[in-house]
């Protein structure tokens, strides 16, 4: 009796070995084919119908192929494109960010010059008159020039200026000739032309912009028509100044009068 027992429990477990082995058959068949699971297949318990998911997934993954596999490489696909898509957009968008501020600061640029270059007209233009004012011809310019650095080259711009006031004021005055260089040529009226350095200075960029502040209106003489260094003077001259002329200030080794 124990005999025949323990040979039908051995059978029955062959017979259920047999009958799961079909059922996995069946069903990675009906994978491979792509084909529905039939009765048969729908009986497999709840871990195998996962693993026979699983299984699908993996197999349907295969080029040519659907199924939820297909679905992912989908969605990767178009995440990869969109993610180039992002990277082109990006790349165009600084492209033209940049040419957009190339071009500004090229406008820029321009607009710079431009007033620049208003502005040296502006002031050529107010040169021009300021020589006009006073009758200046090119000659006269250049001579002014040559005498405030004789006269006034070590001094600072005030200095120099200062005596570019006496200069105007003389011109402008009924007692002295009435052009730049009628003045400065004047018998002996300035040191500088008397001994010849007039002709030997180097005209410094200070002294030109310092003639062209007088030029324009700058003035600090208070109607001074004489200047002299004190200390570089005849005696004969100083007295003659002090006796006869309304002494106004000195300023960096000059005292002025008129």
């Amino acid at each position: 009796m124990c005999m025949l027992t323990l040979t039908c429990h051995r059978f029955a477990a062959a017979a259920a070995t047999v009958a799961v082995t079909a059922v996995v058959a069946l069903t990675t068949g009906s994978i491979e084919t792509g084909g529905p699971l039939n009765a048969m297949a729908e009986t497999v318990s709840a871990p195998a119908a996962a693993e026979t998911t699983a299984t699908r997934t993996i197999y349907s993954t295969k080029e040519g192929q659907t199924g939820p596999g297909h679905v992912i490489d989908a969605k990767l696909n178009v995440n990869i494109a969109d993610a180039e898509a992002l990277r082109d957009g990006r790349m165009l968008a600084g492209g033209l960010i940049q040419k957009t501020v190339q071009e500004q600061l090229e406008k820029e640029e321009l607009l710079k010059q431009q007033a620049e270059e208003n502005i040296r007209l502006l002031e050529e233009q107010e040169k021009q008159a300021a020589r006009a004012a006073i009758n200046c011809s090119a000659e006269d310019y250049n001579t002014l020039l040559r005498i405030v650095q004789a006269e006034a080259g070590v001094c600072d711009e005030k200095g120099k200026i200062l005596v570019a006031n006496v200069i105007i004021n003389r011109v402008k005055s009924p007692r002295f000739p009435n052009t730049v260089t009628g003045v400065v040529y004047q018998k002996n009226q300035f040191s500088p032309v008397s001994n010849g350095s007039i002709n030997r200075v180097r005209i410094t960029q200070e002294t030109i912009d310092c003639v062209d502040r007088a030029l324009a209106g700058e003035d600090y003489s208070q109607g001074a028509l004489f200047f002299m260094n004190r200390s570089r003077s005849r005696r004969g001259a100083v007295g003659w100044f002090d006796r006869s002329l309304t002494y106004l200030f000195a300023h960096d080794g000059h005292e002025f009068f008129r």
